[in-house]
């Protein structure tokens, strides 16, 4: 693999996730059993860290219930005009501390919670990717579809292929 190959995958991860008005977020117990959610990603902020997602919850749900349980979170994303998909693993908390919620909120989030007692219970979800499988044709090796392109970030050495 060439690095040029990397950053092309990842700018096309990261153009697939950013062009999702809506993706999935999949929360899955030690069980075996698992939920699937639709969310709306929260634009990124200039001085964000790249690779953390955000979304808005409530921190009464029953996702917000499983999150802070610790259960591991997969975020999948579709382009189909693109033929573009991306799934990403990795790991979520919830920040619901109120200096979390006044440093992210934005008066758009209002309209979902919109009674003081709904915004006392506003929870932010933070997700940081860990690793990426991708099907985005024109970019990750052909036949597109039948196996995914994976990648894993390492926080010493960056991002590399995942093996096996």
């Amino acid at each position: 693999m060439e690095q040029t190959d990397l950053e092309r995958w990842l700018a096309a991860a990261a153009r697939t996730m950013a062009s999702a008005p809506t993706c999935w977020l999949v929360l899955c117990s030690s069980g075996g059993d698992f939920s699937a959610r639709p969310m709306g990603p929260l634009p990124a902020e200039v001085d964000d860290v790249p690779w953390i997602l955000r979304f808005i919850t409530d921190g009464r749900s029953r996702k917000a219930a499983r999150l802070r349980r610790g259960e591991p979170v997969v975020v999948l994303f579709q382009n189909d005009a693109n033929e573009a998909y991306v799934k990403a693993s990795g790991r979520a908390r919830l920040r619901a501390a109120n200096e979390d919620i006044a440093a992210l909120w934005r008066s758009a989030y209002g309209a979902y919670f919109p009674t003081d007692e709904d915004r006392a219970n506003a929870a932010f979800i933070e997700f940081e990717v860990e690793s990426l499988e991708l099907w985005i044709r024109g970019v990750t090796p052909e036949p597109s579809g039948l196996a995914p392109t994976c990648l894993e970030r390492h926080s010493s050495t960056g991002w590399r292929t995942k093996s096996g």
